[in-house]
């Protein structure tokens, strides 16, 4: 995780940090879960960590909804919850709200992934630069459903994964330390409340070519799967 997260390497050699750092994860969560019963073997260390979505010299004074939509697939993956806030230095932002390691990785990987779809549409308006800010919006918030839509399928993926995995015991499943994290983390901070809404597209040629670039993104290994729509609510 610390390769990942550090300016040391390449885009490429991130991405296959953070591939082995997610894969090691799920190899711990499972083997922490072997000794689990009815609830959880270990204590939480409940923190949070904000993000500002603008730069440190131009704070922002909102979230846009395709970033909105990445921070919630981001807190879907990472176990935490988020929400919309603001510092009075940096701007506007998310706080994500959970167990410490969990809102680090949180913090780390919605600043990867906004920086990735910017990145992306750079490179796709070399191909068109008759785009106005209408087709930049479509493609970015295309680009973050996809990238949402495959964080999400990651963590069913893992939740089956973990499901399977029975305790030494003989009882419950690995899911159960999970599950136990979850419910432990809305009595700490609250449920999370995220509003689902249609997202509209008006060029379909910048909204293909965003979702195209959010297959493009490395996490683990690409997945296909349904849109992703939830943002974030009040």
């Amino acid at each position: 995780m610390a390769v990942a997260m550090d300016d040391r390497g390449n885009r490429n050699e991130a991405e296959r940090a953070l591939a082995q750092a997610e894969a090691l994860i799920r190899k711990f969560g499972i083997e922490q879960a072997e000794i689990a019963s009815t609830e959880a073997a270990i204590d939480f260390d409940w923190a949070d960590a904000f993000h500002a979505y603008g730069a440190p010299q131009n704070p922002a004074k909102s979230c846009p909804r395709w970033f909105q939509i990445v921070s919630t697939g981001v807190a879907t993956f990472t176990d935490t919850i988020v929400r919309l806030h603001y510092d009075a230095t940096h701007g506007y932002g998310v706080g994500f709200y959970g167990d410490r390691a969990d809102t680090l990785f949180a913090q780390w990987l919605v600043a990867y992934l906004k920086g990735s779809v910017w990145a992306a549409l750079n490179h796709a308006r070399k191909d068109h630069p008759e785009w106005s800010r209408i087709e930049a919006e479509d493609f970015r918030k295309a680009m973050a459903v996809r990238l949402s839509s495959r964080m999400k399928n990651l963590r069913r993926e893992r939740d089956a994964e973990f499901a399977a995995a029975p305790n030494r015991q003989g009882i419950g499943t690995a899911l159960v330390l999970v599950n136990d994290k979850l419910t432990r983390r809305d009595a700490e901070f609250g449920t999370p409340k995220y509003k689902s809404s249609r997202i509209a597209m008006r060029d379909p040629t910048a909204a293909h070519k965003g979702s195209l670039a959010g297959d493009k993104v490395g996490f683990a290994k690409p997945l296909n799967g349904g849109e992703g729509r939830a943002r974030i609510g009040g």
